[in-house]
Order: structure tokens, then C-alpha cells, then sequence
């Protein structure tokens, strides 16, 4: 026979001892977001293929594909700077489709930059890609976990680097080819 109890607060008998459930000890402040669980899950996608240098400044864009979608809204882009809208810990992952054009050794960097300031950017997350004869193609990704404290302040942006020859990360309006995903994971 199964009994349910239906009660809306349990508080600890004093703040050393905690509550045991399920042989579980729980004490105030183990467990800030157990109402939460993940806040915020997204995603954007370049729609254009990128083979220039620098900051990836344009052509980013929120999947749409049937039944592709966000979880919440908390990162939003401009000009390629991804700001946060919520403090707190995010997972960022960053993947690209890669292609060689040039039938010769070719290899181009992807980086993840992060500023606590607004201005002073460093890069987080690094790699390499490449190969060796024309077309070559492959897929990789980088990530890195962040504490977000200060949201006019702390942001990401992404970079390619031509080491040489003549690669390209491949974009694309109706799949998600290069995307990055930013994941709350919890409060800071």
C-alpha cells in the first residue's frame, strides 16, 4: 500500500541538521535552482559560409527548421557579440562544418573570445582544422564554461583564423551546419 503526503514546505529541525529523503541529506542552499532545472537552452546558426579572418561578425541566425527551437531567451547577438540577458553559468559550444578549397596542406583556427569589461577580449577555447587535398570536409567543436556576473560587461564572441591556404566554415539557412549553443547551467 502506497501513502502520499501533500505539504508545501519541509523545514530543517536546525540549520546543521538538514532533511533526510530517500536517504538523501539536503541542507538549506544545497540545491538553489531544484525548481529550475535548466533555464535557458540556445542556439545560432551562420547562414553563410565564412572564409575571411577576424570576429564572425554577421550572418548569425536563430534555427528555425520544423521543429527546431530555443528553451528561453537570455543570449542575444549583435554584430557578432553574444550579450546575457540573466547572470549566472553557461555551458558555450561552438562547432563547425569545415572545407578545404585548395588542393595543398590547408588549415584554418577556431576560436571562442570571451571580456569581463566590455572591450579586453581573450580567447577560452582553441583549434585547429584542415587537410590536405581539395575538398576535404569535417566537423569539430570547442566549449567552455563561464560565469556570467556582470551582464553589461561580460560577453562572447567567435573568430576564424585562415592559417593558410584557403579554408571555410560552411553555413547554412535550413540546417544547422556551424552553430553555437549557449546552456544556463545554474546561478552564479
Amino acid at each position: 500500500m502506497s501513502s502520499e503526503l501533500k505539504v508545501d514546505t519541509i523545514s530543517e529541525k536546525t540549520s546543521a541538521a538538514g532533511v533526510t529523503i530517500d536517504g538523501l541529506l539536503i541542507k538549506d542552499g544545497a540545491i538553489p535552482s531544484i525548481t529550475g532545472g535548466l533555464s535557458s537552452a540556445q542556439q545560432f546558426r551562420l547562414t553563410a559560409n565564412v572564409s575571411s579572418t577576424g570576429d564572425i561578425t554577421s550572418n548569425w541566425a536563430v534555427p528555425n527548421t520544423e521543429n527546431q527551437g530555443n528553451l528561453g531567451s537570455l543570449v542575444s547577438e549583435s554584430s557578432g557579440i553574444f550579450s546575457f540577458s540573466s547572470t549566472g553559468f553557461y555551458y558555450v559550444r561552438f562547432d563547425v562544418d569545415h572545407t578545404v578549397t585548395v588542393a595543398t596542406n590547408t588549415f584554418g583556427i577556431i576560436e571562442i573570445y570571451l571580456t569581463d569589461d566590455n572591450s579586453t577580449y581573450t580567447s577560452a577555447a582553441f583549434a585547429y582544422f584542415g587537410g590536405q587535398s581539395d575538398y576535404d570536409q569535417g566537423v569539430g567543436g570547442i566549449s567552455t564554461i563561464i560565469d556570467v556576473t556582470n551582464t553589461t560587461n561580460d560577453k562572447v564572441k567567435f573568430k576564424f583564423t585562415d592559417q593558410t591556404g584557403n579554408p571555410r566554415i560552411n553555413g547554412s539557412t535550413t540546417q544547422n551546419k556551424s552553430v553555437v549553443t549557449f546552456l544556463k547551467l545554474g546561478e552564479t
